[in-house]
């Protein structure tokens, strides 16, 4: 038997392993989806980008600030922070919203604006693929349309984006006095 060096033991294995591989996976693009958060206003179900809203609470004790909007329902104290709850059935509709079980704030953080927004009612998270997206029917939406941005539908129905920077870059939602 021959004597062989370890550089040769060493080049049959790097020969046989080339061989016997099946090669490296091949890169496939990653697709993201879109992901939201499930709510209603004035029971028309809306959806906002989940990276819009930062948390989803019950609707907090809220202290009543003098001269502001009827909308405004007051500040409220969350973790330590004060905050305003705003009704968007009032903003958007002249109503206020009907306080329920299922009635909940979306606390939101964009463009230096944190508020709480007093929805109906959420029904949790919504995954769709990015070419899902819809053009947008308004029939019957009234003044919300002005804050939607496009829809995604499931098999239950069909969910209007609710576009949080184009609230906070609202006048009129800035104009609470």
């Amino acid at each position: 038997m021959p004597i062989t060096s370890p550089f040769e033991i060493l080049n049959k294995l790097d020969a046989r392993f080339r061989r016997n591989s099946s090669g490296l996976p091949v890169a496939k693009a990653v697709v993201d989806d879109w992901i939201g958060i499930g709510f209603a206003i004035n029971e028309i179900p809306l959806i906002a980008k989940m990276d819009d809203v930062s948390e989803i609470l019950p609707p907090p004790e809220t202290i009543r600030v003098p001269g502001v909007a009827p909308w405004v329902k007051g500040l409220a104290n969350i973790r330590g922070n004060l905050m305003p709850v705003l009704d968007m059935n009032g903003f958007l509709y002249g109503k206020s919203t009907s306080m329920r079980k299922e009635s909940r704030i979306l606390i939101i953080n964009k463009l230096g604006i944190v508020a709480g927004l007093l929805v109906d009612e959420v029904y949790g998270l919504r995954r769709f693929k990015l070419d899902e997206h819809q053009k947008l029917n308004q029939e019957g939406l009234g003044s919300v349309g002005d804050y939607l941005a496009g829809a995604f539908a499931d098999q239950v129905r069909s969910w209007n984006v609710f576009s949080v920077e184009r609230l906070a870059n609202a006048e009129q939602f800035l104009r609470v006095i």
